[in-house]
């Protein structure tokens, strides 16, 4: 079975804008659930990409997920994805020309709080997952795969030495 990355797009643009939706500001306690929420979308966006270990990590501040799909492959190397759910405040929302958790496209552009940094990019390597396999035949990754994806980079990362 032949996988086509573009085939897949709406896929991808529809988690893209349900994830973005998610305001998972670490910064601003109003927001902490949110940052909770998000953490949990991802979690289930990896088991659905196949990962058979995933976990939310709790910390002193606000949850990581963790996610690990080993290689069949003996002495196969270790590959970590490192990345981060949470976002940056929007502070001045004034400044905005569009809410910032309602994704929008301009020019073939999406904008909202989060696409680029980092929840976009985060999909895009579950997506080059699924090509990998697609592509290859493989019911598991070449390497063993490993994500550590915190909520609090925005923040300062508090917590991350204890991950």
């Amino acid at each position: 079975m032949l996988f086509r990355s573009r085939a897949h797009k709406d896929d991808l643009l529809h988690d893209l804008d349900e994830w973005l939706r998610i305001p998972g500001i670490s910064a601003q306690p109003k927001y902490h659930d949110a940052v909770h929420k998000s953490a949990e979308w991802f979690a289930e966006a990896a088991r659905a990409a196949g990962f058979p270990t995933v976990e939310i990590w709790p910390t002193d501040g606000l949850p990581a997920v963790y996610a690990e799909w080993p290689s069949a492959d003996e002495g196969a190397p270790t590959v970590l994805v490192y990345g981060h759910h949470d976002v940056q405040p929007v502070d001045p929302i004034e400044l905005w020309h569009t809410d910032p958790f309602d994704p929008t496209v301009d020019g073939g552009v999406l904008r909202a709080r989060g696409a680029s940094d980092d929840k976009g990019q985060l999909l895009f390597h579950l997506l080059g997952l699924r090509a990998h396999l697609a592509a290859t035949g493989r019911v598991t990754p070449a390497v063993t795969l490993k994500f550590l994806i915190e909520g609090e980079e925005e923040s300062g990362s508090p917590n991350f030495e204890k991950l």
